[in-house]
């Protein structure tokens, strides 16, 4: 189910009833009702990169001797990868080249064995198509990397925007504006997908409703609506006409 944050309170509730992340609804004959078009991150959103990413930061870590757990480096790169590696290669004095080694070294291995999908991303996916919208990436990932994991999950996405594009990183909104205008959506007709309070940021900076993909155990800062799984966003999408 979708949670919304509750007004006054520096918690967004992890479970109970909230309101539905509907924020558009077209009205008229033959017209359908609810979001048609999902604008998603990728990683942590659509594709469960995070623990790899973990596990191999942690590796450069342990491998020189000292201990670090998968937790501690988690709640690190949730807030973003590179000052994740920033924050270890000074706490624990190793040099940084050693943690950008690994992590290209890990994307390179996606290619052939690339991280799962998150829990019922094909079907959500299938569900937008299905109704005639949208789905549309927008990532700080580069674009080879990005590029590599669509095609290695073969997910099917309409359009991919990158900051190599010429676009600022998220939480700067240029990658949302460029989708909007290139393909011609209402932001209200849309919906981002995140699970990092700079995708909220980015997203309703242009007026796009922003809903938050919580990891157990790992706090994310910010309002919003929240859900701890892909198959919750179903019901408030656009549904296809009842025959």
């Amino acid at each position: 189910m979708v949670c919304s944050k509750d007004e006054g309170s520096s918690e967004a509730p992890r479970s109970g009833p909230g309101r539905q992340p509907v924020v558009h609804a077209r009205t008229g004959e033959n017209e359908r009702v609810g979001t048609h078009s999902i604008i998603w991150d990728m990683g942590g959103t659509l594709i469960d990169t995070y623990p790899s990413v973990d596990r191999t930061l942690a590796s450069v870590v342990t491998g020189r001797g000292y201990a670090v757990t998968q937790a501690e480096v988690a709640r690190m790169t949730r807030r973003a990868i590179a000052s994740a590696m920033d924050e270890l290669a000074q706490r624990f004095d190793i040099p940084h080249e050693e943690f950008d080694a690994a992590y290209s070294a890990l994307k390179r291995s996606w290619a052939s064995t690339p991280p799962p999908l998150m829990a019922g991303a094909r079907e959500v996916i299938a569900h937008v198509r299905s109704v005639g919208g949208l789905n549309i990436v927008v990532t700080n990932r580069d674009r080879a990397s990005a590029s590599a994991l669509l095609a290695a999950t073969g997910l099917a996405i309409d359009d991919l925007v990158c900051p190599g594009d010429g676009f600022p990183r998220k939480p700067d909104p240029g990658m949302y504006r460029a989708v909007l205008e290139r393909n011609g959506l209402d932001p209200g007709d849309c919906l981002a997908v995140g699970d990092r309070a700079i995708d909220a940021v980015a997203s309703e900076q242009v007026g796009i409703r922003c809903v938050i993909l919580e990891t157990p155990g790992i706090p994310v800062a910010g309002d919003g609506d929240r859900i701890t799984e892909l198959g919750a966003l179903i019901p408030a999408l656009a549904q296809k006409p009842s025959r």
